[in-house]
């Protein structure tokens, strides 16, 4: 993982131990498709699509009830909102539980790899997550999602024998992500409306005096894959009554992507919660018990990794240039320190991931 200016000087890199990727514990780069796909795998007789949550409700066997916009319904013991950040199971379970914006926005991308993308791509993206300090409270954040010695058209990673990965899930590319302040895009109407060129050059003027090739990545970026959003946060909520409806990930503590921990927070929350409805199941607790005993240790935990990720936000767009040079110093200084890339790590053997 590797920290530059936006002309592509170094500023701190933090190099980590790298495993065969076949390794369970290995780090592996990965599009959200295969990874969806991944995650699908086997559960064609138990998953179902083509339904949109509306309510929940109470039924009188004491289990709950879900309601669907078709006006079906299904009922069971526990219900869980893993719906996202615009949960429609938290406004209804937790109507007060709030998302506020953070007056940054960003505007992304994906460059398909090819040998020329190759040639103009810093080695350090190829390598790891690499992220850019620019002025005047701009930042950009790179990847590279390729697969290496892995056989993606196979059986590894993916899906069991038999079952192919389509073309597009096997795609290889360089993914980035611009963001700044909204007060610093020259836009006057509302930049989520505007087509993957124009976001394009609305970028390309941003980073006038940025390292040429970065610039020429970005507008080599496919034009259908260049969308913007407006980056918001949960605000952390005290523990609830605990009932039969339950949250896991975006749906509660949704943050900003500048920790790059927001899908591991969910999958984090997932393992607990795995944990307890096994527990449940075998008669080690009774449900409700337990449900608390998970939301309390989620709530915790995720809220905790917002606040470090409104952190990481306030730090990576001040607009301040005394607070940016600080930030570089520091940077600099703890690239020359080993013990205190140790320490900034907090022990990590692998890095972070981009949500």
């Amino acid at each position: 993982m590797t920290f530059f200016d936006h002309r592509l000087n170094r500023l701190l890199a933090m190099d980590l131990p790298h495993v065969d990727r076949r390794q369970l514990d290995a780090e592996r780069p990965i599009g959200r498709a295969i990874l969806r796909r991944a995650l699908l795998d086997g559960l064609d007789d138990v998953v179902r699509f083509g339904k949109k949550f509306v309510s929940f409700e109470d039924g009188p066997d004491g289990r709950v009830t879900a309601r669907f916009a078709d006006g079906s319904t299904a009922a069971a013991d526990l219900l869980i909102g893993a719906d996202g950040a615009n949960s429609a199971v938290r406004h209804q379970l937790l109507p007060d539980a709030k998302r506020i914006e953070t007056g940054i926005v960003a505007v992304g991308g994906k460059i398909p790899l090819s040998d020329e993308v190759r040639a103009l791509t810093p080695q350090a993206i190829m390598r790891g997550p690499t992220l850019i300090l620019g002025p005047r409270g701009c930042f950009m954040f790179w990847s590279a999602v390729q697969y290496g010695d892995l056989d993606v058209g196979g059986e590894a990673p993916g899906p069991a024998p038999g079952r192919e990965i389509p073309e597009k899930d096997r795609e290889q590319y360089v993914t980035w992500g611009f963001s700044a302040p909204r007060t610093q895009f020259d836009f006057p109407g509302r930049l989520e409306e505007l087509c993957g060129d124009e976001l394009k050059r609305v970028v390309d003027r941003l980073t006038a005096v940025w390292n040429p090739n970065l610039r020429r990545l970005v507008q080599k970026s496919d034009a259908s894959t260049v969308h913007s959003f407006s980056v918001k946060t949960s605000v952390p909520v005290r523990p609830w009554k605990t009932r039969n409806v339950t949250l896991l990930g975006d749906a509660l503590h949704n943050m900003p992507p500048y920790r790059g921990v927001g899908a591991n927070a969910a999958l984090w929350d997932a393992a607990l919660l795995c944990e307890t409805i096994v527990a449940v199941d075998w008669g080690d607790q009774p449900l409700l018990p337990a449900l608390a005993h998970y939301e309390r240790q989620m709530i915790d935990h995720g809220f905790r990794l917002v606040c470090a990720s409104l952190d990481n936000t306030a730090r990576f767009h001040a607009e301040s240039p005394i607070r940016r040079a600080i930030t570089k110093a520091v940077f600099r200084t703890v690239d020359h320190a080993p013990p205190l890339k140790a320490a900034m790590l907090g022990g990590r053997q692998t890095p972070l991931s981009s949500s």
